[in-house]
């Protein structure tokens, strides 16, 4: 039901007119105000729509409407247009049971089935809570939907991985697709400024952090990497420059060389290495992308701005700002830290001392992946003027929600890209549950309960991938039973993976020996037609000329006989003829040449002579 009317000119907003419609017509209210709309809104639909969008939606139908206001408020002076949604909302309903208890269904061949409806209601909710925006005045929660109380991962991880095995079913897919789009849609009644946003970020300039640089190689999977792109392509059509810091550049280089120094190293961690593992990249391939940055991000439509200097009177309060952050974020590298840091003092430093009240008035902000950083550094702008109403970092999801908000059309796959940038990475097992699993088949490898091979394969990306299945990514699930677990589904899974690579070869050879049987009938039948056809136009050929020489003999017999003419050009073929008959007799007495004997030899060069030359032209071999 939460659907844009784009297609008709229509902007984000328009999608609520046909829920206030309904509310109003089904109570009637004398008076009609936001708060009291909003009451019927959250009884009717449990939205909760805030005042700001409401008092919008009442300004808009009021000019169409009979709806006027008086002393502050509205008054039904009509009859108001039926939206109708009541019959709407009853499709609606049964398509999202279906998806609900499609959802369910597939929660059974989890580590977790869902007991109810309503928890796998509750896991939806979550895993949409990934798609919050987070980067509005006073840092509001970015969504209409309601609050879900707790919070679990691993009811992301169990929806991403539905979401993913919905790939081959487009239409369930796109089912989800339309709560997603409603939920981005949600996101949008947070908007400070709802009415008088320019449409385009013209004049902004947007810089990307280094793991948005990094995700924008590929370097940590495609789906990351086609979300990044489809951001950075709808933010240049809304007439933004997208860039990174000359500093966020070196640092791009200096982890790019990092990963590929531990890339074979039996303690080598990282997005960047599991995801090089995983196809195979070699730390060869990865040193030769370290040295072709500068093209690949110039190709891909970002530039590299320097690094602005220091200026006494732009800088922050660096260590203010360390202290922030570390509140918030947790640094595994003291240089990421000294890194963010400059790209937030150089935020401050572009925009010039100004107080920008949108982003679209901004001139300068700094992308992140991260949600923790770009919270420490509202939190800090809360003490600025400069950032007080517009963050200096924002999220890279936040970011995209609002530039698609801005025109829907202009880039349809967006939000699916970005449902499988999420899903795909809510996949990967975090950072505290890898360093403990390796600490606990270490553990295991050293009292001898696995051997030194079963450590190698639990090691592999196989065992990782098996290990969220069976944990959904929650810490507390691994335990030396799931690792055991975790050891005999991978072993299982590379026996018939050499079962199947067996088969596979086998049905390859005999789909080979198929083929080539095939093309040797193939030729063969060639063969033969060609055989045919040469036999039949030698045939013909060899009957032309014996009927010439029958013609010949018997011209030459007339003229035998005595018969002469007194055109000289008859008499002499008459004389030739006769000649042509005493030659064919004696050759008939010393070789026993006859005409049909002739004709069937005649036949026989003729039908050789065409078969060698058309095999010769197209190439087949006369012995085949």
């Amino acid at each position: 039901m939460l659907k844009v009317h784009t297609d008709h000119g229509q902007d984000y907003l328009d999608y609520l007119r046909p829920f206030v419609l309904h509310v109003l017509i089904k109570n009637r209210p004398e008076r009609v105000s936001d708060s009291i709309v909003q009451n019927y809104l959250r009884d009717e639909f449990g939205l909760e729509i805030p005042a700001r969008a409401v008092q919008v939606v009442l300004k808009r139908l009021s000019r169409k409407h009979p709806l006027k206001k008086e002393d502050g408020v509205y008054r039904i002076a009509g009859e108001l247009p039926d939206p109708r949604i009541d019959a709407e909302r009853a499709d609606a309903a049964r398509h999202i049971q279906a998806v609900i208890a499609h959802l369910r269904e597939f929660s059974n061949t989890t580590a977790r089935p869902f007991a109810s409806d309503d928890e796998a209601v509750t896991a939806i909710c979550v895993f949409l809570a990934q798609f919050d925006i987070q980067c509005l005045r006073a840092y509001l929660r970015g969504t209409a939907i309601p609050n879900v109380e707790s919070h679990q991962d691993a009811y992301v991880v169990l929806v991403s991985k539905y979401l993913l095995t919905l790939q081959d079913n487009p239409d369930r897919f796109d089912s989800f697709l339309v709560v997603v789009k409603g939920h981005m849609l949600a996101n949008a009644l947070l908007c400070p400024d709802l009415e008088n946003a320019p449409k385009s970020y013209k004049g902004v300039t947007f810089y990307l952090d280094t793991p948005l640089l990094v995700r924008q190689l590929g370097l940590e999977g495609e789906p990351k990497q086609a979300a990044v792109n489809s951001m950075i392509d709808l933010l240049r059509h809304l007439g933004a420059t997208v860039a990174a810091f000359s500093h966020s550049r070196d640092e791009l280089e200096s982890v790019i060389r990092g990963a590929a120094n531990h890339i074979e190293a039996h303690n080598g961690r990282g997005d960047i290495v599991t995801e090089a593992r995983r196809r195979g990249t070699t730390r060869s391939d990865l040193i030769l992308m370290a040295g072709q940055i500068d093209e690949k991000l110039e190709a891909a439509g970002i530039k590299i701005i320097e690094t602005p200097k220091y200026s006494t009177d732009l800088q922050i309060d660096e260590t203010k700002f360390e202290a922030t952050l570390d509140d918030e974020v947790s640094y595994y590298n003291s240089r990421a830290k000294y890194y963010d840091i400059n790209s937030v003092r150089s935020i401050y430093v572009l925009r010039s001392g100004t107080a920008p009240k949108s982003i679209e008035r901004a001139k300068a902000v700094l992308v992140t992946s991260n949600a923790a950083f770009a919270q420490a550094a509202y939190r800090y702008g809360q003490k600025h003027e400069e950032s007080r109403e517009v963050s200096s970092v924002i999220t890279d999801f936040s970011l995209a929600n609002m530039a698609w908000l801005k025109s829907p059309l202009g880039a349809p796959a967006l939000p699916m890209t970005e449902v499988l940038a999420v899903s795909y990475a809510a996949l990967q097992p975090s950072k505290e549950l890898l360093d403990k699993y390796m600490n606990e088949i270490d553990k295991l490898e050293k009292d001898g309960k696995i051997s030194a091979r079963d450590h190698q394969l639990l090691r592999s990306q196989l065992a990782q991938d098996e290990l969220m299945n069976l944990t959904l990514g929650e810490e507390d699930a691994l335990t030396e039973q799931t690792i055991t677990e975790t050891l005999r589904r991978v072993t299982e899974e590379i026996a018939r993976e050499e079962n199947d690579k067996y088969r596979a070869e086998k049905a390859k050879h005999e789909e080979t020996l198929a083929e080539l049987k095939a093309e040797r009938e193939k030729l063969i039948r060639a063969q033969e037609q060609l055989y045919w056809r040469c036999k039949r136009r030698a045939r013909v050929y060899a009957l032309v000329v014996s009927i010439f020489i029958v013609a010949l003999l018997l011209f030459g017999l007339v003229g035998g006989d005595g018969l002469r003419s007194t055109n000289q050009i008859l008499g002499w073929g008459l004389t030739v003829a006769a000649g042509f008959v005493i030659l064919f007799s004696f050759g008939s007495m010393v070789f026993g040449t006859t005409v049909k004997r002739f004709h069937e030899k005649l036949e026989t060069r003729i039908s050789t002579w065409l078969i060698r030359r058309k095999m010769a032209e197209l190439g087949l071999d006369e012995a085949g």
